[in-house]
This record gives structure tokens, C-alpha cells and sequence, in this order.
């Protein structure tokens, strides 16, 4: 079993467990959080928009910044022109917490997404009251487990179908992050509202060409972000190809975020 499968099997087995918050808990405490800053506003601006994901440590570097003041990172990158920022609050291979994501609210204006295995419904409301205005999902996470009308009654919670409407109910949008043809047309008979292209390989290599190869079964007008870039000049080349965000992560940067916004925020403006 690979260390992402471990993750994924690790986070059903949380939320499966009895003794955990109860639904209504989560669904309380999510209504209490502070209204969402949309994630699709920021997408449906002309110019490319620049995602910032920093972390603490990855399946394939390990530990990277251990000791990461996030609230103070995402003030940083808001001041450096992100456009939004995406925390990882996945714990078993990247050390995350929704007390980052809570951290990372705190520290700017910008919308904050959740990356996380949601396998769940009560992890929706969970992190919505950690301060999540969006989600970023695996597609890999629900790919080939069907869907809420061919399940039983009792295990709808953890299907796609159901974690999207819940997420919608709380006024939450879905990126769907997708890595081969299978996953996007798995992604593009959803609900989800922004379709996230990861260029890595499970070695951590990056190539962009994956991202054009796909972008043209994306239907027109559906938002894309792209994830991960191998050299700066790809950035104008994505933009004019029709992609609407880069997701600068952490882990397979040469340099820091605010360094990175810096030359990429250039960049783009060559349309």
C-alpha cells in the first residue's frame, strides 16, 4: 500500500469512528464560522490568479518547514499579491492541522482552502469551522467508489455527491484536483466548481505538459487552476492556454512563495 492509499484508508477510519464529533456538532459549529470569501470570484478575474500552498513537510521532500508560522506566511503572500491561499491540513504525510487553516484566516483577507483527503461530510462542516471557504479533494480520493444514489442510506456521507452538497449548503466551493484522463472525466460528471491540474508524478516531477494535454477535454467556462510549474516560462504560455490560476506549492519550489509571486506576478502580465 503506498503512503498516499495509507493516508486516504487512515482518514475513513477517523471519520468512521463512533466516538468523534456527531454531525450535528459539525454542522452547528460550521454555522457559527465567519461568511466565505469566494474562491470563484478571485477565478473569474482576467488576470491569472497565483495560489500560494505553503508547508510543513511532503511525501517526497519530508519535513520542509517544521516550525512555520502560517498566520504570518499568509500575510506575507497577500501583501506579495496572492490571490488566495491554499492550506494542507492533512496530517499523516504533511503535518497539517485545521489549526493551520484557522492560523492562515487569521493572517490575511485572502479566500483560504482546505487540502485534504474529505472523505466525509462531517469533515466538510469541520473545516468550514476552521476557517476553510474552499476545498481542494483528490479526485483520486472517490474515484470508482460510486455514487450516493448507488450506496446504501448509511454510507452516504462519504460519498463525492454528498461532501459537494454539503459544501455548497455552507456556501463552500469544491476544487477537484485531477492528475490523468480517467480522473478528469471522473471530475467532469460532478458537481465540483474548479477543476485543480496537478503536473507532479507520485516521484514529485513535474511536467506542464500534462496540464495542456488535458485542458483540451475541459469544457469552455469551467474554471482550471494548474498545480505545480517546472521553469518560469510556462507561466504566459498556461495563461494564454486558458488557465485561469497557478498553484504555487511549496514543496516543488526552488525558491520561497514571496519570491516566487514576485517573478511570477511579472510574468503574467504578457498575455
Amino acid at each position: 500500500m503506498s503512503q498516499v492509499s495509507d493516508a486516504i484508508d487512515h482518514a475513513r477510519r477517523e471519520w468512521a469512528d463512533p466516538e468523534g464529533p456527531s454531525l450535528e456538532e459539525l454542522r452547528a459549529a460550521a454555522a457559527d464560522a465567519p461568511p466565505p470569501r469566494s474562491l470563484a470570484e478571485v477565478l473569474s478575474a482576467d488576470e491569472l490568479a497565483l495560489i500560494v500552498e505553503p508547508k510543513r513537510a511532503t511525501p517526497t521532500r519530508g519535513t520542509i518547514n517544521p516550525e512555520m508560522d502560517v498566520a504570518a506566511v499568509a500575510a506575507e503572500c497577500e501583501a506579495g499579491g496572492a490571490s488566495a491561499v491554499s492550506v494542507v491540513t492533512e496530517p499523516r504525510l504533511s503535518n497539517g492541522s485545521v489549526e493551520d487553516l484557522r492560523q492562515a484566516r487569521s493572517g490575511c483577507t485572502l479566500p483560504i482552502i482546505a487540502r485534504d483527503f474529505v472523505v466525509d461530510v462531517r469533515q466538510v462542516y469541520a473545516l468550514r469551522a476552521g476557517g476553510a471557504d474552499a476545498l481542494l479533494v483528490p479526485a483520486l480520493v472517490h474515484l470508482g467508489r460510486g455514487d450516493v444514489d448507488e450506496v446504501g442510506a448509511d454510507e452516504a456521507t462519504g460519498t463525492l455527491a454528498a461532501i459537494i452538497r454539503a459544501a455548497h449548503g455552507v456556501g463552500m466551493e469544491v476544487v477537484l484536483s485531477v492528475c490523468t484522463e480517467e480522473e478528469l472525466a471522473f471530475a467532469l460528471e460532478t458537481d465540483v466548481d474548479v477543476l485543480n491540474i496537478d503536473n507532479r508524478d507520485d516521484d514529485g516531477h513535474v511536467d506542464v505538459e500534462r496540464t495542456f494535454e488535458l485542458l483540451a477535454d475541459v469544457p469552455a467556462g469551467w474554471p482550471v487552476m494548474s498545480e505545480s510549474i517546472a521553469a518560469a516560462d510556462e507561466v504566459a504560455k498556461l495563461h494564454r492556454a486558458g488557465v485561469d490560476a497557478l498553484l504555487l506549492d511549496e514543496g516543488h519550489l526552488d525558491t520561497g512563495l514571496t519570491r516566487a509571486l514576485a517573478i511570477y506576478t511579472d510574468l503574467t502580465l504578457d498575455r
